[in-house]
C-alpha cells in the first residue's frame, strides 16, 4: 500500500517543481538586499542626492554653495530601511554661503568647470524612524579617482 502513495507524492512534486508562480521566483538572479540599480531621476534617489549636497556643503570650505549638476549612477539595496549608493557631479553656484538660500534657485556660476566636483556617495534612510544618514561621502575635482568605486 505504501507504493501507490510514494507515485502520487513524486508525481506532485515533479508537477509542483517545474509549473506555477514559484517556478518564477527560483529563476531570478536578485538576491534580497543585493544593491539594483535604480534611475536617475527617481524623485527618492534626487532627494538622496540632495542630502549629500548639503553634507558635502556643510564639510567644504568653499565660500559658495555646491548643488548637483549630474546624478552618473544610482543604485538601491533594502537593509533596514533604504540605502542609496549614488555617483554625482556637483558644480558651484552663485549663492553664498553666508546668506539664506534655497538652492533650488540658485544658479550655476558662468565657469562651472572650475568649481566642478565628482562625487561617490551612500545615504541611508530609515523612513518610519524619520532618519537620514551620509554614510560615505567621498568627493574629488579629477573624476578619474572615483572609477575605483563599483558604481
Amino acid at each position: 500500500m505504501a507504493a501507490p502513495w510514494s507515485c502520487v507524492i513524486l508525481l506532485f512534486l515533479a508537477v509542483g517543481g517545474t509549473a506555477g508562480p514559484l517556478s518564477d521566483i527560483r529563476t531570478s538572479t536578485v538576491d534580497p538586499g543585493f544593491p539594483r540599480n535604480a534611475s536617475t531621476n527617481d524623485p527618492e534617489v534626487k532627494k538622496a542626492v540632495r542630502i549629500t549636497v548639503y553634507a558635502y556643503n556643510n564639510m567644504s570650505n568653499d565660500l559658495y554653495l555646491y548643488k548637483e549638476l549630474e546624478i552618473q549612477k544610482a543604485m538601491v539595496q533594502v537593509v533596514k530601511g533604504v540605502k542609496y549608493l549614488l555617483r554625482a557631479k556637483y558644480a558651484r553656484t552663485i549663492c553664498s554661503k553666508r546668506t539664506p538660500y534655497n538652492l533650488d534657485k540658485c544658479d550655476f556660476q558662468k565657469e562651472p568647470r572650475k568649481g566642478v566636483v565628482t562625487c561617490y556617495s551612500e545615504v541611508w534612510k530609515i523612513s518610519w524612524l524619520h532618519f537620514e544618514q551620509v554614510s560615505v561621502l567621498d568627493c574629488s575635482q579629477n573624476p578619474a579617482e572615483k572609477d575605483d568605486h563599483f558604481l
